[in-house]
Formats: structure tokens, C-alpha cells, sequence
């Protein structure tokens, strides 16, 4: 298998916007990283998104707002390889997940359309084939994780914490296990739009003026979620219901509650892991949360803790770069979910490949 340049494309369950970025990779081993970029979704087109969550089918709504993503990821592709000079011989799609409860899950977002848009042959719908093999569909990242910590000591974790917050841990011979250990930021970035207007808590300054309700937390610890085994995987809004307890405190003291809780699900899920990793590598948008990595410092004070860009990773971008990896692994048919990562019987392929592209170039084949 030769190595290829690809496209990653993640939008995740903030709904901030599109994160991008290129591999040059064979699908196992990492040659090389191009450029990485943002782009953030407008208010107007984040609540349409919010709108669609929970959204198990594509109704006539969800599919205006599908064309929609998918042409502002074409307008993105478009720009950032103008940018760049890196025409990719694939891109990997992920999609927007609008509705997860396994067996069932929807990511909404036209792979053949954006291939037509780009002129590059695309890799979408990552999660469905995991989903009918019996898989919970999520976590994908944890292949890619691996390849990261391909020369890093071992037994070793990293823990994303986006809308929802998740864990890899890679033992000693890289067995692979994985999966969401509960909320991440998505119950504070919907607690601070609705009470202070800006879509997230920034360097956790609002958490940090606050006095978390350790009562709260501990009841909200009693979700039967946590008493279950892994594999196992969250949808966005599992946990929106619990918001209405907060209507008793002040909003600061609200926002530090909701922080502490994040952290205490992630330190109660290495307590399920075969050992206690000797480090633990922090990326994605609750890494910047300063009051949650004191919360959480607080919490593993036995394990080292390290922020990705503090190892060289590209930290807000690491879940782009795995739908690329994943993307070529698809497209070669190597697997991208595991028994200990998802819960499917066998290691899986999934992702569907685009058949063509226009005359543009930039196909395989």
C-alpha cells in the first residue's frame, strides 16, 4: 500500500464548525501532516444543525440542512487545497451525527455530492457498517490514536474531550481499548448560549469564578451509563435532562458543577481500565478549558498528564486527521473498529467509497 496524501474532515458534537487537515499516510504508519484549518459555522447554521439532533431519519428539514453542510465542506475543501497545493487523492467525510442510539446512528452529509463538488473520491458514512455488525459505532478515533503513539512508552491513554469526552487506552503489546467516558463540553456550551450568550466557556474563566455542587454530580453519577461495561457510546444530548437541576444555584457555580462533572466521568473511567496508563495525553477543545484540566489534575493525581500540542500534536485537529487515516484505511479495507473499541464481534472495515469523480482529477483508479 503506498502512502497517499488525504483530507480529514470533522465536525463534532459542538457544532462549532469544520475542522480540516491533510495525511500523507498508507493507512498504518504516519509519513507526513500538511496544513490544518478551522472553519466555524455561523449562528444561524449551528442552531439549524441543533435543530436536527435527535433526528433518527432524513426528514425533509434534515435533508435542506444536509445539502447545506455538505456544500460548505465543498467550498472548504476547495479553498484549503487552493491554499495549500496539496491535491488529495481522498478526502474523509464524517459528516454531522444528528442521532446515535445503537443499533442506530445517523451522520447526515452527501459523500457523492462533495466528491462531485472537489473532483476527489470521498470515504463517508464511517459508523453504519460497525452499527449492523452489532458495534455501538463510536469511538473511530482509536486506531488513529495508536498510530500516534506508535514510539511513545506504553501502557498509555488519551482522552478527547469534545461534546462528548472519550478515552483510548493502548496496554503494553497495543491491545486497543476504547470508549466515551460521558459529557465532554456539550452541557457547557449549551448552559453558556443560552445563559450568557457566547458559545463556550472560554479557558474555563466562567467555571473558575464558580463553586461546583458536589451533590449534583454525585447524583448525576448514578446514570446507569456509568455502572456499564465498555464498549459503549453516548449520543450528544443523553445527558441534556440534568440542565434542569441546575435551575437552584447561580450560573457560575452552574458552569463549574457542569466542568467538575466532566472531569469526575473521565477519572471514574480509568478506574475501568486494565492498569493505570503511565501517561495520559489530553486533546480536543476541553484541553484549553483550564478549570477543567485543574479538576482533572485534581482527580488522576497518579497519572502523568499531558496536553497533545505540548508533544508535538496537532491537539484541536486530531479527530480531522483520523477521519483522513480512516478514510485510507477504508479504502484499502483495513479495519477501523474492534472488538474492544466499539464492541463488534471482529475487527471491521467501514466507510463507503465514492465510485467517481468529475473530470477535475484527483481520483484513484
Amino acid at each position: 500500500m503506498e502512502p497517499i496524501w488525504s483530507l480529514g474532515f470533522m465536525s463534532g458534537t459542538s457544532l462549532d464548525g469544520i475542522d480540516a487537515a491533510f495525511i500523507l499516510s498508507d493507512g498504518v504508519q504516519i509519513v507526513d501532516k500538511g496544513p490544518f484549518k478551522f472553519l466555524p459555522y455561523d449562528r444561524e447554521f449551528r442552531q439549524e444543525l441543533k435543530q436536527c439532533l435527535g433526528q433518527s431519519q432524513r426528514t425533509s428539514f434534515v435533508r435542506q440542512v444536509e445539502r447545506q453542510l455538505t456544500l460548505k465542506h465543498g467550498e472548504f475543501a476547495l479553498e484549503i487545497m487552493e491554499s495549500s497545493g496539496i491535491k488529495p487523492q481522498l478526502i474523509g467525510f464524517h459528516g454531522q451525527t444528528i442521532f446515535h442510539a445503537p443499533p442506530q446512528t445517523l451522520q447526515i452529509g452527501d459523500g457523492e455530492l462533495l466528491a462531485n463538488l472537489t473532483g476527489v473520491r470521498v470515504v463517508y458514512d464511517f459508523r453504519t457498517n460497525d452499527c449492523r455488525n452489532g458495534g455501538q459505532s463510536a469511538p473511530l478515533v482509536p486506531i488513529y490514536h495508536q498510530a500516534l503513539a506508535h514510539d511513545f512508552p506504553k501502557p498509555i491513554a488519551f482522552v478527547n474531550i469534545g461534546g462528548i469526552a472519550n478515552i483510548t487506552y493502548i496496554g503494553i503489546s497495543d491491545e486497543l481499548i476504547a470508549f466515551d467516558t460521558g459529557p465532554g463540553n456539550a452541557l457547557i456550551d449549551d448552559y453558556v448560549l443560552t445563559n450568557y450568550g457566547i458559545p463556550f466557556d472560554t479557558g474555563g474563566a466562567i467555571a473558575a469564578t464558580g463553586i461546583p455542587n458536589q451533590k449534583l454530580v454525585q447524583t448525576w453519577l448514578a446514570d446507569p451509563f456509568f455502572s456499564r461495561s465498555y464498549p459503549k457510546s453516548l449520543d450528544r444530548d443523553h445527558f441534556t435532562p440534568i440542565i434542569a437541576s441546575l435551575a437552584g444555584i447561580s450560573q457560575a457555580d452552574a458552569v463549574a458543577t457542569l466542568t467538575l462533572f466532566t472531569t469526575e466521568t473521565i477519572a471514574l473511567a480509568c478506574k475501568e481500565l486494565p492498569t493505570a496508563p503511565h501517561q495520559m495525553i489530553v486533546c480536543g477543545g476541553g484541553a484549553k478549558n483550564q478549570t477543567m484540566i485543574a479538576f482533572l489534575k485534581k482527580n488522576l493525581r497518579s497519572i502523568r498528564m499531558t496536553l497533545a500540542q505540548n508533544l508535538g500534536l496537532r491537539g484541536d485537529f486530531i479527530e480531522a486527521e483520523a477521519f483522513a487515516f480512516l478514510a485510507l484505511r477504508s479504502f484499502y479495507g483495513l479495519p477501523i473498529s474492534f472488538p474492544l473499541t466499539t464492541g463488534v464481534k471482529v475487527p471491521l472495515t467501514g466507510g463507503i467509497v465514492t465510485q467517481s469523480v468529475l473530470d477535475q482529477g484527483g481520483s484513484i483508479g
